[in-house]
């Protein structure tokens, strides 16, 4: 596996994010992926002093923009990204910004007032990292259990999960990521709902040194469709 520092170039106007976020191994090169993760959400720093931004994050990441403006008094800035929908208004010199989910892989023009900027939503890929489908999931679960993490809200927990899940909601996963330590080089299969939020937490646990990290694809929803069993409280 490759490691890769953090650095900023600016050049032409253009401000090049690079970040040691490394997502290297398995197949292909290592990506370098933008911002940082802080309570489940990845914070991606712009700077309005700058032309243009390109950032690279993963998919299933909850994302919030901020500006990175120091010195400046509060300013509101459009944030939009018309292919997906996305439409809100950030404040400068805030970490209290809407946040929203980067659903399906490819590149994406975004503008934040009168700067352009690209966003480009990778896969995951590390060779201690793997992504299964239902049928898949079910076969190892029954052959031999791994650690079950459900990492979606205590109120979707509570209308149905798979037998033996531990609850940690993703948004709480970093600070309680030690409550897992024992299972650092164990199998653990985590879900959530669609498979999004099973991503984010998936690369939490990899960035902490789990060995052995498996991401359900479709999330619960794709476990109960091949009418596998769902407990309730």
């Amino acid at each position: 596996m490759k490691f890769k520092i953090i650095s900023i170039v600016l050049m032409s106007g253009v401000l090049m994010f690079s970040c040691s976020d490394n997502s290297g191994g398995g197949s292909g090169s290592p990506v370098d992926v933008s911002g940082k993760v802080q309570g489940g959400y990845r914070h991606l720093p712009i700077s309005m002093k700058s032309d243009s931004t390109k950032l690279v994050v993963y998919r299933g990441d909850y994302v919030k923009f901020y500006i990175d403006d120091q010195g400046k008094a509060q300013i509101e800035y459009p944030l939009d990204i018309a292919e997906l929908g996305v439409s809100v208004v950030l404040k400068d010199n805030t970490l209290d910004q809407p946040f929203f989910k980067m659903k399906i892989t490819g590149s994406y023009q975004f503008t934040i007032g009168d700067k352009v900027g690209e966003i480009e939503v990778v896969e995951l890929r590390q060779s201690n990292y793997r992504e299964l489908g239902a049928e898949e999931a079910w076969k190892i679960v029954m052959k031999n259990p791994p650690l079950l993490l459900d990492v979606r809200t205590a109120n979707e927990f509570s209308r149905g999960y798979i037998k033996g899940a531990i609850l940690i909601p993703l948004q709480d996963l970093q600070a309680r990521a030690g409550e897992l330590e024992q299972y650092q080089n164990q199998p653990i299969l985590i879900y959530c709902a669609t498979g999004n939020r099973s991503t984010t937490a998936s690369k939490i646990l990899l960035d902490k040194g789990y060995k052995d990290v498996m991401n359900l694809r479709m999330g619960i929803m794709g476990w109960a469709s091949k009418g596998y069993n769902i407990q309730f409280q």
